[in-house]
């Protein structure tokens, strides 16, 4: 049984974007609230970068980090490519919803 998008409105950074997925809201809710997170501490750190700067810094220590884990998950027993693949739609619907606020 297919699920139908659901649209969830998000706010990263004092701006509000709508995300349309089939994931669990609530997994949308958590992952922008991370992002969020994410985002705030580099803008303490850096507090003169625009937020495009912030937003890409913020990405790419995510993937960093999903790149490490790959890295010590695939000779493990836990390594999980479910997971993996879960993790990587949800980045896409992510982007794809930020990237349709951006272009209506």
């Amino acid at each position: 049984m297919e699920t139908s998008p659901s649209r969830v409105k998000v706010r990263i950074l004092e701006e509000d974007y709508t995300i349309l997925g089939e994931t669990d809201p609530s997994a949308i809710l958590d992952l922008a609230k991370m992002v969020d997170e994410r985002c705030r501490e580099l803008q303490a750190s850096l507090p003169s970068a625009s937020k495009t700067r912030i937003a890409i810094l913020c990405a790419l220590n995510i993937a960093d980090e999903l790149h490490q884990s790959r890295n010590l998950n695939e000779g493990s027993e836990s390594y999980n490519p479910l997971m993996e693949e879960k993790t990587k739609k949800l980045i896409s619907l992510l982007e794809e919803g930020i990237i349709g606020d951006i272009y209506p």
